[in-house]
């Protein structure tokens, strides 16, 4: 039995499709933090995104495929990517926010460990000091 597509129908499948940038946005939000906390390889990012590329795409695809009957309209493509921005502006501004002060931490132990284990006695100036205070 075949449906009538009304603009109530199609409004609601475009504002549904507005959800799908809340796991895109999650996803870019791992990458970033995983890109933040350890060094990368340029293969390595390139790959990255090419998945995040794949998932995205896949996402509206299925979108697609389970809610619309198998048709594939732009306007969902562009809902998921307003929802990425929205998400983007959102809360992704705030796990920026919040990476950052994750990095400097971070790079704050990094520092402190490394002087544990190499030491002051590599700069000059301890020398002299330590040299005067004898």
């Amino acid at each position: 039995m075949l449906t009538q597509l009304t603009v109530h129908t199609e409004l609601l499948r475009f504002l549904r499709s507005l959800l799908l940038g809340l796991p895109c946005g999650l996803l870019f939000d791992m990458l970033r933090t995983l890109r933040a906390l350890l060094p990368h390889h340029p293969a390595a990012v390139f790959l990255e995104d090419a998945a995040y590329t794949f998932f995205c795409c896949f996402a509206v695809q299925c979108y697609a495929w389970s809610f619309c009957g198998g048709v594939f309209r732009w306007m969902y493509a562009a809902g998921g990517l307003l929802g990425l921005i929205v998400y983007m502006l959102t809360a992704g501004r705030v796990w920026a926010r919040m990476l950052l002060r994750l990095r400097r931490a971070a790079c704050a132990i990094r520092q402190k460990i490394r002087r544990m284990f190499v030491g002051n006695h590599k700069n000059p100036e301890n020398l002299k000091n330590l040299d005067e205070n004898s």
